[in-house]
């Protein structure tokens, strides 16, 4: 099984995937995204029960309009059912989750375009990321 130390040193797509917790799903744009598993790959691996996880298990960005995305979110879990070895676990793949989804924004975060012009929608996300924001409704 995923040792804790093995998830704190996950911060690309290809150190998630060499995990071999199941196939990684991801999509990262300008409208938001998501990074992580199937709540069946995850229980399997770890040996919990999928209904305890969401359907999709990592992190995800809401769009918030403008050209603007929210704070990189973690998806929770049923902490009355899973011991406390296994929620440090969760937490910890969640975690790295979020430094894989915010390595693959890459040049989105850029503060210029490739023009050379200001990315007022980086800058924005960068706002609303620093504020905790996750959604505009």
């Amino acid at each position: 099984m995923t040792t804790l130390t093995q998830l704190k040193n996950v911060f690309s797509l290809e150190e998630l995937q060499a995990l071999n917790i199941g196939r990684v799903i991801y999509e990262v744009g300008g409208r938001g995204g998501y990074c992580g598993f199937h709540a069946t790959s995850i229980a399997e691996h770890f040996g919990i029960n999928a209904y305890e996880l969401p359907g999709k298990f990592g992190c995800y960005v809401n769009y918030l309009g403008g050209g603007i995305r929210g704070a990189i979110t973690q998806s929770d879990y049923d902490r009355v059912n899973t011991s406390a070895r296994k929620m440090k676990l969760l937490s910890a793949l969640a975690a790295a989750c979020v430094r894989v989804y915010e390595d693959m924004e890459g040049s989105l975060n850029d503060e210029e375009d490739e023009d050379g012009e200001t990315n007022w929608d980086a800058m924005a996300t960068k706002g609303a990321r620093a504020a905790g924001i996750t959604r505009a409704y």
